[in-house]
């Protein structure tokens, strides 16, 4: 019983004492742990836009010696390059960091053509102090063209969508962001239509004309929780042309007109006509 009394009295200030190693000695950085590394992995910045900043940091024991960073440049396995001088220009590629952060700024060179996003990487090559380089080592920047043909509809829409199911009563109101579509300069992605839809869906803008296409029976997911959602063509009495394209006028100042946007729920429960719009799209 003793023998029995004495373990288990060991075992219980072992675990009294390992809690409080704990609290007493955190882990601290010294000379042995110090790192170079950046505080992220991307950069955007638009071609006519306000330069980026890209952040060094040393991680060290304070009164760490600051070492001097060699940064360089690399567009391997990017299949549109940016070119230095070209597209953009790096304040410097030596650079000085003491313990903290350090900034270096990356410039972006205006073209006056459209070439779509360029991008580069900018990696740590080598430090004076030979200290250990983090895993974190590469920046990864887009430049965003802004000479795309489709620009002045690019962006942040507002949209009042006038219910014709109960005018007043069943409006609704939209954010939507229209982006590019890779490979397509007539075309945007619309995401955000609906009450709540992340899912896109394409549009296609004619600028000699000033209209807007979109295919009847693409999928809005599920933005109103009934089922998933397709849009159509639809009428007054919503009714649906499925077969017929939606259509709509854009203007110069980003503004879209769409008159007869329907949304009917294809499948489930709730199966049916959701609500038939006419729909004003104010850029933000």
């Amino acid at each position: 019983m003793k023998k029995y009394l004495y373990k288990l009295s060991l075992i219980l200030v072992a675990l009294v004492v390992i809690p409080g190693c704990k609290k007493e000695y955190p882990i601290m950085f010294d000379s042995s742990t110090a790192v170079v590394g950046f505080s992220s992995s991307t950069l955007n910045v638009k071609e006519v836009g306000p330069a980026g900043t890209v952040k060094i940091y040393l991680g060290g024991s304070l009164g760490q010696a600051a070492t001097d960073v060699v940064l360089s440049v690399s567009v391997e396995g990017i299949s549109l390059p940016a070119v230095e001088g070209t597209d953009f220009t790096i304040s410097s590629k030596n650079v000085s960091v003491g313990v903290g952060e350090t900034v270096v700024t990356i410039t972006p060179i205006d073209n006056n053509i459209f070439t779509g996003d360029k991008q580069f990487k900018l990696i740590i090559s080598s430090n004076s102090k030979s200290y250990p380089i983090s895993a974190q080592n590469t920046v990864t920047v887009t430049i965003a063209d802004d000479e795309h043909p489709l620009k002045s509809w690019i962006g942040t829409y507002k949209v009042a969508a006038a219910s014709y199911g109960d005018p007043g009563a069943w409006d609704e109101s939209w954010t939507v962001v229209t982006s590019p579509v890779a490979g397509d300069v007539t075309k945007l992605s619309l995401k955000g239509v609906g009450s709540s839809s992340s899912t896109a869906i394409i549009a296609t803008l004619n600028i000699p004309t000033m209209t807007i296409t979109l295919k009847p029976g693409q999928s809005l997911g599920d933005p109103y929780g009934a089922g998933p959602t397709s849009v159509f063509k639809g009428t007054p009495d919503l009714t649906f042309l499925e077969n017929d394209n939606i259509t709509g006028t854009i203007q110069a100042n980003g503004t879209i007109h769409i008159d007869l946007w329907g949304e009917k729920i294809v499948s489930g429960v709730y199966a049916g006509p959701w609500d038939v719009f006419n729909t004003t799209w104010t850029k933000q």
